[in-house]
């Protein structure tokens, strides 16, 4: 693989992947299906049923590492970082399992 083609890759998956992480907001369930099913779209198909109010950061860390597998070692590497990050803006240390990135207090359900 030649640095022109390495940097292409990268450059098409830093401009995609950004637009999964938003900035500041949490996007949409179904924008990340759909950006992300052009990466792992097995692992996008075998999640497109959960209803987005029961995802917690433990199923979201299980989804991340399925789609970070199915892109393979290469892709996977250089996504890695912002679907980490993407989980740790959307499940903030320190917030209860099952409340969502933004709301205070409350119980999981």
């Amino acid at each position: 693989m030649t640095h022109q083609s390495f940097s292409a890759i990268a450059t098409i998956a830093t401009i995609e992947l950004d637009n999964v992480t938003g900035a500041g907001t949490k996007p949409s369930w179904d924008s990340i299906k759909q950006q992300a099913s052009g990466y792992c779209p097995n692992t996008v198909q075998k999640y497109s049923h959960l209803d987005p109010s029961t995802i917690n950061r433990s199923k979201a860390q299980k989804m991340g590492n399925e789609c970070i597998s199915e892109m393979g070692p290469f892709m996977g590497g250089l996504a890695r970082g912002r679907i980490n990050g993407a989980i740790d803006q959307a499940f903030p240390a320190g917030v209860p399992a099952g409340v969502p990135a933004g709301v205070s207090g409350g119980s999981a359900k």
